[in-house]
């Protein structure tokens, strides 16, 4: 019996659905599903009865989940303890930083933190296909420099919101739409929509499909790249939408704010149950930071 199997037990044990324990765990069905197969044989005890419409724990498979889950926990703390020792000794915190963003909010921190922690290195994770949270649970990075929407409000990871930012249109200069101040999304009814895997596509509530069939706005394929598509968007294919700061600036590109779309936030994720004191610093550090701004 392992980690991976408990974690599973227990999720499933919790909401009494395989699908919503995948989706804490960042995993699919069918692995949920292996795990705890695997689990009931090794022990050779049946854990959960199931049927086309619920699922439920069996009288021993109650007894395993009121047992497991406190020496779950205790286990748990015994290896962010041992985490954090690790993390101590390689005075090292990976940050993930997400393109895009005011990198101002980012480097002031690591500014005043490596200030006041001269034996903690600050490194810059490479680009990565891997989302987020998959990066943070598994410890492959302490701290994510993000939007605040690629962290689920289900999960437990935490965020700290460092800055709002806008959404904005970037167009060709001889676009139609250059020559706005500002826009809605009316404005941009038959306009050709642009996108790779970006912030819109990550942010699925931001805009509707129907809304955007509603405006007859064409979505062609995703770009496989961000700089493929914003290369199109020189070349006056189309227009995209991305969050920005202010003041960002895109070569060759004009930026447009666009009123009816609600601004999102950037700010640094981490798991709480992994961090290790250096990266609560880090954290502290940049609390601070926000409030005197």
């Amino acid at each position: 019996m392992n980690t991976m199997q408990i974690a599973c037990f227990l999720e499933v044990g919790h909401h009494l659905n395989f699908a919503r324990a995948a989706e804490v765990l960042y995993i699919s069905q069918p692995v949920v599903s292996y795990q705890i197969k695997a689990m009931e044989e090794e022990l050779g005890v049946q854990l959960f009865t199931r049927s086309n419409r619920s699922v439920a724990l069996t009288e021993a498979g109650a007894y395993l989940y009121n047992h497991l889950g406190p020496i779950s926990r205790q286990l748990g703390e015994v290896v962010s303890t041992a985490k954090a020792i690790q993390e101590r000794e390689r005075s090292v915190i990976m940050i993930l930083v997400r393109r895009l963003t005011d990198y101002a909010d980012l480097t002031r921190p690591i500014k005043h933190f490596s200030e006041s922690h001269p034996s903690v290195q600050v490194d810059i994770f490479p680009p990565s296909d891997s989302s987020t949270c998959k990066l943070l649970l598994s410890g492959e990075i302490q701290l994510s420099f993000c939007y605040q929407y690629e962290i689920p409000a289900h999960s437990k990871l935490k965020f700290l919101p460092l800055k709002k930012v806008n959404y904005y249109v970037l167009v060709n200069p001889e676009h139609r739409l250059a020559a706005y101040k500002a826009l809605a999304l009316r404005d941009l009814e038959g306009e050709k929509l642009l996108l790779s895997d970006s912030e819109l596509q990550k942010n699925g509530g931001l805009v509707s499909r129907s809304k955007l069939d509603e405006l007859n706005i064409q979505i062609p394929p995703a770009y496989s790249t961000f700089d493929g598509m914003l290369l199109a968007v020189e070349a006056g294919v189309g227009f995209t939408i991305i969050p920005c700061g202010a003041k960002k600036r895109f070569s060759s590109l004009t930026k447009i704010p666009i009123r009816d779309l609600p601004h999102t936030s950037i700010g640094l994720a981490w798991d709480p149950t992994t961090a290790s004191p250096a990266v609560l610093d880090f954290i502290q550090t940049a609390k601070t930071g926000t409030s005197k701004n």
